[in-house]
């Protein structure tokens, strides 16, 4: 029988203590995530309803939101986010949101990211077939247009890191 994997193991656990649990959760911390809102967008002869989970978003009182006056939010997640690789979600209507992390970058010290997004549905041609865009931590962008149940459907994407 070899030591070499008691001695790995025993090597991690000094480690672990000697750097403690702040230094995992500050490696955990620093990966990004990217954060999926679905938002229903309904256009209604009654007055303006906003859900209390969307009053944040000062994006609905410019075009092309203003189009609407009924705002429900359908699904918001986190999924993390890895360079090259899709983060995948299934959307309300049979589709599948694709978000794939191209690269990090900086501008004058500050993070970015180039992000993918695709929109396809099994069997069919993808819907949206590619959105590229370079977003700072925490500046939203949306994807929008797709028709659901009488309304629109938009979908809010924030990295997060």
């Amino acid at each position: 029988m070899t030591r070499r994997p008691l001695v790995k193991v025993l090597v991690a656990s000094v480690l672990a203590i000697a750097l403690g649990p702040g230094a995992a959760r500050a490696a955990a911390a620093t990966r990004p995530t990217i954060e999926i809102t679905v938002i229903h967008a309904l256009r209604t002869d009654g007055g303006l309803s906003i859900d209390p989970q969307l009053k944040d978003l000062p994006q609905l009182t410019r075009e092309p939101f203003v189009r609407y006056n009924v705002y429900k939010l359908l699904d918001r997640k986190r999924l993390p986010l890895e360079s090259g690789k899709a983060a995948a979600s299934a959307l309300v209507n049979g589709r599948t949101l694709q978000v794939t992390l191209i690269e990090p970058t900086a501008d004058g010290g500050v993070p970015r990211y180039h992000v993918r997004a695709e929109i396809d549905e099994p069997g069919k041609r993808a819907f949206l077939k590619l959105l590229e865009v370079t977003a700072s931590s925490d500046e939203p962008f949306f994807v929008g247009g797709q028709s659901y149940q009488g309304g629109t459907l938009f979908i809010e994407l924030v990295v997060r890191s």
